[in-house]
């Protein structure tokens, strides 16, 4: 085999993947190539640009990530295709899947010795040795876990037959209910296009674009067990500074400090933080006395929604406590009128300052009547919304609301909330037992508050309380709560319960097969190489599980010197969530989809939905100069520690891991969707294993380049009879060399390319020539591409602003084809 990459550079625009249903996602026409087409100009009027740069998601709209998608089959390829020399010979499959105890006749047992080479450090498993977590250990040497090279294994050969998938959990999934505006006009289009279609889906007419979220108390009528949400007395819950407070809180007897996130008490990295979810349980629905100011103006009206001083709730508001308010209030202005001033100055144009001036003249007016400016008491009860970076105030719902205002919530609302995907962990930790959110109206008082466990009855921690009332957030349409939440970005369902079952083909969705064929249903290749618990026709004598043919040692490094890096290395291991729709989801890619107002396909679009295909990352390794200290900025002394941060210590690159692999009674074409696993598209024998074509990823920190190994194989293959006949530990035994794998390869191959055919006939598509021409492989093989992979620059990890603005991640041949057409029109 030819050291070169199989399919040479990939096509530029592949055809639309066959869909399950009929659609208008079926006449999706082929994505537009990332900084492929001709550059144009920006709203700015500036250049879309510099050549050779990457996608720019805020300008381009086209997403970054260090994974890609490589594309699901309708039907997932029957393992009976690579058994074919077996079974036609008389021998029953149920047969070569369970005869664990016997030789089948033309079939092959040994196993595999394969050398795993580090590229870039790895984390696999965890070692805690009295601080950072080790990359596992076993009798104090590194090693790569066996059940860890097993998915691996498993995985990559999924992903090259098809094989089927189903997400161990499928939970519910929820979007952001609209806040608050976002600045970027194609994110408000999207926005407003997804809950129109959320609301429209059961029959309830939209409401305008931008309808604010309101608040109140929802509450339960024991004796109805219906729900209702009673709206404040108020436009919307009042607001506290958190470093205002906590200067109040201090004078509450009986309560701890009040701690603040990092940005608000002055963190050492300066960027913003969390507030401790252990912190919050004392102060949740405090009941407390607020003094607001009434002031009316233009630009300082707003300051009646805020609360210059926060009192325990039996305390009566007394002069000094209005004039400790009105300096809080003096001390704002003030350094609003700064902000106004210093923006007058750094203005450029007559407008822009014009209404700098006017912003600064507001100030100097309400400074000169501050004096006359009046304070009302509100009883409130405190809430607090949660952890999040840059959270800088808390919320204050009015207590005396109207009880004859009282809006109906349909139950299945509640039971939503409620939900396990819903109550999330500061929910479960924050919101208190012993107290209800506030006092029940006086003429609901007679109601009556049974019902639950605990003082606010609450089912569990985290539930809606039974009893006084649950500050919430909510939208109304109709007349009824169309959806509600405990801060004013909550989420909202996006449909029924299991949505991923609808985004993947039925025949590949496990779940989905399960459910119709029960046990015995035909096996795909991964579940015939490595078991599972319905994988025999029903009515065996041995039950439906059958346990693989294939196992999987760990694998251990000689040398336990030099094996690890000489600090611990700060990471934040996240990852964007299914419910990332313009990422996971298949798009109409469209010039208007790179433009202001897309029409993206998103969960809500029940019928219409399909997953874009199975999750790969990408190797990401730039190289540096020898002087380089790579992964410096993540030393612990540079990175603040946080809820999201582990201190880990991968394995350094360069080491060699020795395992095995252990078979069973594989046909020389099962062998050979091993090898070729293991192989990828490098040549027999795996090839350069410093500088190899293609490589692997395990572990963990995959999206910060970790991860990435080569894999040699040795292949050897066993003789029952002349092993039974010898004492010889040798006896039997053959080592395979690289003309005998390629043999066995080129059988996996043949199967796998004779199957790609025929679905391509019945789908109507090309047809492909060779094995790495099938599109799934191709895109396989294009994320595991290491001599060839991409840049840094173009596999990083999209910030928060980004992703707001929802681009799209095109393909993985796509992005390749269009790095290497601007890296060649680099060098010409």
């Amino acid at each position: 085999m030819s050291d070169q990459p199989p399919s040479g550079i990939p096509r530029p625009t592949p055809a639309a993947m066959p869909r399950r249903r009929a659609s208008v996602a079926a006449r999706r026409p082929a994505p537009l190539p990332p900084g492929g087409r001709a550059r144009r100009r920006d709203e700015r009027g500036g250049a879309s640009g510099p050549p050779g740069a990457p996608p720019d998601p805020l300008r381009d709209h086209q997403a970054l990530a260090p994974y890609g998608l490589v594309p699901l089959p309708e039907r997932p390829m029957p393992a009976e295709r690579l058994q074919e020399s077996v079974l036609r010979d008389g021998t029953p499959q149920h047969r070569l899947l369970a005869g664990h105890d016997q030789r089948i006749p033309g079939t092959n047992t040994g196993w595999i010795d394969i050398t795993v080479r580090t590229l870039t450090p790895a984390f696999v498993g965890a070692t805690r040795h009295d601080g950072p977590e080790h990359s596992l250990t076993i009798d104090g040497r590194p090693a790569l876990p066996g059940a860890s090279l097993r998915g691996l294994l498993r995985n990559t050969v999924r992903v090259l037959t098809g094989g089927e998938t189903g997400p161990v959990n499928t939970p519910q999934l929820f979007f952001r209910a609209p806040a608050a505006a976002h600045s970027d006009r194609r994110a408000r289009h999207v926005m407003r296009d997804l809950h129109k279609q959320y609301r429209r889906r059961d029959g309830a007419p939209s409401n305008p674009p931008g309808t604010p979220v309101q608040a109140g108390f929802l509450r339960r009528d024991t004796r109805t067990r219906s729900w209702e949400i009673h709206p404040l007395p108020v436009e919307r819950p009042l607001q506290v500074r958190l470093a205002e407070l906590r200067e109040d809180l201090r004078r509450f007897p009986g309560l701890p400090e009040f701690e603040l996130p990092p940005h608000e008490a002055g963190g050492a990295d300066g960027r913003g933080g969390y507030i401790p979810a252990e912190f919050h349980p004392e102060f949740q629905y405090l009941e407390v006395t607020a003094l607001c100011p009434q002031v009316q103006g233009r630009t300082v009206g707003e300051t009646g929604f805020w609360a210059m001083a926060v009192l325990p709730a039996e305390e009566e508001p007394s002069f000094g406590h209005r004039e400790a308010a009105r300096d809080r209030l003096r001390e704002r202005w003030t350094n609003k009128r700064a902000g106004a001033e210093q923006a007058m100055r750094r203005a450029s144009g007559e407008r822009s300052r014009a209404a700098a001036r006017g912003r600064r003249n507001d100030y100097d007016r309400a400074l000169g009547r501050i004096d006359d400016v009046a304070f009302s008491a509100y009883t409130c009860v405190l809430v607090l919304t949660g952890v999040a970076g840059e959270r800088k105030n808390a919320y204050l719902f009015p207590t005396d609301t109207d009880p004859r205002r009282r809006l109906p919530v349909p139950g299945h609302l509640v039971h939503l909330v409620e939900s396990a995907d819903q109550i999330t962990r500061f929910q479960a930790r924050n919101f208190p037992d012993d107290r209800p959110g506030a006092p029940a109206p006086a003429a609901a008082e007679a109601v009556g508050s049974a019902g639950g466990r605990g003082g606010a009855g609450r089912p569990r921690p985290g539930a809606v309380a039974r009893e006084g009332g649950e500050p919430v957030w909510y939208q109304v349409s109709q007349g009824r709560v169309a959806s509600f939440g405990r801060s004013g970005g909550y989420r909202v369902a996006v449909g029924e319960f299991d949505p991923v079952s609808r985004a993947v083909p039925d025949e590949v969705h496990t779940g989905e097969r399960a459910r119709a064929r029960g046990t015995g249903r035909t096996p795909d290749v991964p579940r015939a190489l490595f078991g599972d618990v319905d994988l025999l026709p029903p009515g065996e004598s041995a039950g439906g599980a059958a346990r693989g043919r294939v196992s999987v040692g760990s694998a251990l490094c000689e040398r336990a010197a030099a094996a690890w890096p000489e600090h611990p290395l700060r990471v934040e291991l996240l990852s964007p969530q299914r419910s990332c729709f313009a990422n996971y989801l298949l798009q109409p890619v469209t010039e208007s989809t790179w433009g202001q107002a897309p029409e993206l396909v998103t969960w809500s679009h029940e019928g219409d939905v399909r997953l874009g295909g199975y999750k790969v990352y990408l190797h990401r390794h730039d190289p540096l100069p020898a002087s380089a200290r790579r992964y410096a900025e993540l030393h612990p002394d540079r990175v603040a520690e946080g809820p999201t941060t582990r201190d880990v210590v991968p394995v350094n690159p360069g080491l060699a891991f020795h395992g095995r692999i252990t078979f069973t009674n594989l046909t020389d074409a099962e062998v050979g969707a091993l090898l070729r696993a293991l192989h990828l598209g490098n040549p027999a024998g795996g090839g350069d294993p410093a500088e190899p074509l293609y490589a692997h990823k395990v572990g963990l920190g995959k999206a910060l380049g970790f991860g990435s190994v080569h894999i040699a194989p040795a292949l050897h293959l066993v003789d029952p009879a002349e092993r039974a006949a010898s004492l010889d530990p040798g006896a039997g035994v053959s080592c395979v060399g690289d003309e005998g794998m390629q043999k066995l390869l080129d059988s996996f191959g043949e199967a796998l390319l004779t199957w790609e055919r025929e679905e391509s006939l019945r789908a109507g598509e090309p047809v492909p020539d060779d094995w790495s021409e099938v599109r799934r492989v191709e895109a396989l093989l294009l994320a595991a591409q290491w001599r060839h992979r991409l840049p840094e620059s173009w596999t990083r990890v999209m910030d928060l602003d980004e992703f707001a603005v929802y681009p799209v991640l095109p393909d993985l041949q796509t992005r390749f084809a269009a790095h290497a057409r601007m890296s060649e029109a680099d060098t010409g």
